[in-house]
């Protein structure tokens, strides 16, 4: 097989000839401790069977025309964001704080989106590898707008514009995911994460109320465009699984094992409907020696992969932490 047909057999939840491995994002201080500061080279030494276009886009991209010395820019959507030494930019100021300023909002459009671009190049550096996008699609959509604290104010204090920023966002990426998709994406991750360690950052009847209606949406124009769709979300979120699941995804993960978010009872649980991504905790790469990974990552397999439907990777991404031989 191809590292393409391998990770799609995994996600029709076949068993492919062995088991596929991706990571959503490398952090570029454990790929220059891996010897490598080209992302496509460390790709091919790592041999892994999926190529994320934001890696590309965050390496190639924004970064390179900030230059080292900018450490504040606006994006599109007039999120404002601190640069750092993370591979990830991190949003603190926002342009909507009230029903008046949405009133005045004007999206950009999703034609002329960034990541378009990014999918057409790996689509064709990397032919015989899939093409992963990983994007937001509904609640960080809309808290990257108003701010993690208010939008979860607004579903009790202020609902009108909770579901107006929803109906908004949902309507930007049913358009961008299929245009992605058409570009060359094969694997669009959906990553609005709706957890923390110790449960949902909101109630079940919210998450179905304002979160739940445009992730449905989104996941179809996804599936209706013909590319895999993948829900990935830090936090304990067996509280809303079944929802996620009945959305119509094609797989679930990567996961938190920190969360307890144990893969193999996810598998068990829902393994007929989707596969699973991950989940190599990400602090135990972090802290722990070469051989407890090694151990770990073994039962991992042991406990999950037979039958096939799973994509060994980290539990979220290769954080700057992260050791390079781990």
């Amino acid at each position: 097989m191809t590292p393409k047909e391998r990770v799609f057999a995994a996600l029709s939840r076949r068993e492919p000839d062995r088991l596929p491995v991706l990571e959503l994002a490398i952090d570029w201080k454990v790929m220059r401790g891996l010897g490598f500061r080209d992302y496509f080279r460390l790709v091919e030494a790592l041999d892994l069977d999926a190529v994320p276009v934001n890696q590309v886009l965050y390496l190639l991209g924004w970064r390179r025309r900030l230059g080292p010395l900018v450490r504040r820019f606006r994006d599109g959507w007039g999120t404002g964001y601190r640069v750092t030494e993370e591979l990830l930019p991190f949003p603190n100021r926002f342009p909507i704080a009230c029903l008046e300023d949405l009133e005045r909002y004007r999206p950009p459009r999703p034609e002329d989106d960034p990541l378009l671009a990014a999918v057409r190049l790996v689509a064709r550096r990397c032919p015989q590898r899939a093409v992963l996008l990983a994007s937001r699609a509904d609640f960080a959509a809309s808290w990257y707008l108003c701010g993690l604290d208010r939008l979860l104010l607004s579903y009790i204090e202020a609902p009108e514009l909770a579901l107006r920023l929803a109906e908004m966002v949902t309507a930007y990426y049913e358009r961008l995911l299929p245009l992605a998709a058409a570009q060359g994406a094969e694997i669009i991750v959906l990553t609005d994460d709706y957890a923390h360690k110790t449960g949902c950052l909101m109630s079940r009847d919210h998450f179905r109320r304002f979160i739940l209606p445009g992730l449905r949406r989104v996941v179809g124009a996804v599936k209706g465009a013909g590319a895999f769709c993948v829900k990935h979300s830090d936090g304990d979120i067996g509280a809303i699984a079944d929802l996620l699941v009945d959305t119509g995804i094609d797989a679930l993960g990567p996961l938190e094992p920190a969360a307890g978010m144990d893969l193999a009872e996810v598998k068990c649980r829902y393994g007929d409907r989707v596969a699973v991504l991950g989940n190599v905790d990400v602090d135990l790469l972090s802290r722990g020696s070469r051989q407890e990974v090694e151990r770990v990552t073994a039962e991992l397999i042991r406990g999950v992969s037979p039958g096939g439907g799973h994509i060994l990777s980290s539990g979220n991404t290769l954080t700057s932490a992260v050791r390079p031989e781990n």
